[in-house]
């Protein structure tokens, strides 16, 4: 990582260095195709629920794409917060799509975040490069072909009658495997990982009356 994207990225993402709590990066995205996203809705209440509990600056990271931009704009437009934390939301809630940023650039950012949640896509296989924590989101594709047996990984595996399926687009079209992996869950792993109380590898199933 080159020292001047480090600057770089500090004068485009200035509430970065000032954060007072974590700084954690969402990844709603997935370029393979829509049956690996997680619902916008619930990386939204997720990003809420980070911002209330630990002071977090939460950003939104998408490629630079028409699909994905309109994803973080829906994450970023769902927020639910009150009172004080409505009117510092602009500072706490960030999309990364309103502020374009080069691959070194977001290398840098990754570099430096507390905690990246993400859907099974490229930018998770850069926070394990970086050692980042991370809590990844598994659905359609078999978890094995990405086993990194990486202690600072929790990997949320959607559990579905239908899953591994392999498929870009869910032949069911209502996405059980992701529909499986609730807001309860990833909050559950995120405490774990931002409290240091995750000390190996843990793979979650999620379950759900199908």
């Amino acid at each position: 990582i080159e020292p001047q994207n480090g600057e770089k990225l500090k004068a485009k993402l200035p509430e970065i260095a000032k954060s007072e709590g974590p700084v954690i990066i969402i990844v709603p995205g997935a370029a393979a195709g829509p049956s690996k996203r997680w619902l916008s809705e619930r990386f939204a209440e997720t990003a809420n629920w980070l911002i209330s509990n630990y002071n977090a600056t939460v950003v939104v990271s998408v490629a630079p794409d028409p699909v994905e931009r309109q994803i973080a704009k829906e994450i970023c437009d769902s927020s639910n917060l009150s009172g004080a934390q409505r009117s510092n939301l602009k500072h706490k809630l960030i999309n990364l799509a309103a502020r374009p940023i080069s691959l070194g650039e977001l290398k840098a950012f990754f570099a430096g975040a507390d905690l990246v949640i993400s859907n099974d896509t490229g930018p998770r296989h850069i926070a394990i490069a970086l050692q980042r924590k991370i809590i990844s989101l598994l659905g359609p594709n078999d978890p094995a072909w990405t086993d990194f047996s990486y202690e600072n990984e929790i990997r949320l595996i959607g559990d579905a009658p239908c899953a591994p399926c392999d498929r870009p687009i869910c032949k069911k079209s209502e996405h059980l495997c992701m529909q499986a992996i609730t807001v309860g869950m990833v909050c559950d792993a995120a405490k774990k990982l931002l409290e240091n109380s995750c000390q190996k590898q843990q793979q979650l199933c999620a379950s759900k009356n199908l």
